[in-house]
């Protein structure tokens, strides 16, 4: 319980700030790979980590685990779109923040965390590299 309480808060703080999971990892003195695994509830967070957190976000551990629920924005979103890159094949798009993910079926986007939603990818928009 207390991981889905940290990644909830983690997600609804890195939302609300604008900040992506560089970002955030960076204001909190930890790795980006594994501040994202905390913020999507993957590896649970020591008190060392916590302590990091806290001061990154520049909130007592009590503020950090108080966060309202996320807002829809977090829930599942379609993953709609799959960028064509000459000599690779095609890669899918995050609905949220627009990256073009490594691989597919992954559950979340691994800069702003938004959970992915796969059901309809086989329908997706091919957005092909304009020519200059």
């Amino acid at each position: 319980m207390f991981s889905k309480d940290l990644s909830t808060s983690i997600l609804q703080l890195c939302s609300g700030r604008d900040l992506s999971y560089e970002k955030a990892a960076e204001l909190c003195g930890l790795s980006p790979r594994y501040f994202g695994s905390v913020a999507r509830g993957q590896t649970n967070a020591s008190i060392i980590v916590l302590e990091k957190l806290c001061k990154g976000f520049e909130l007592t551990p009590n503020e950090l685990l108080r966060i309202p629920p996320l807002s829809d924005s977090r829930l599942p979103m379609a993953v709609a779109e799959s960028r064509f890159i000459c000599g690779l094949g095609c890669y899918p798009v995050c609905p949220y923040c627009k990256l073009t993910l490594d691989r597919e079926y992954q559950h979340f986007c691994d800069r702003c965390g938004q959970e992915l939603d796969w059901k309809d990818y086989s329908n997706a928009i091919i957005i092909f590299p304009s020519r200059s």
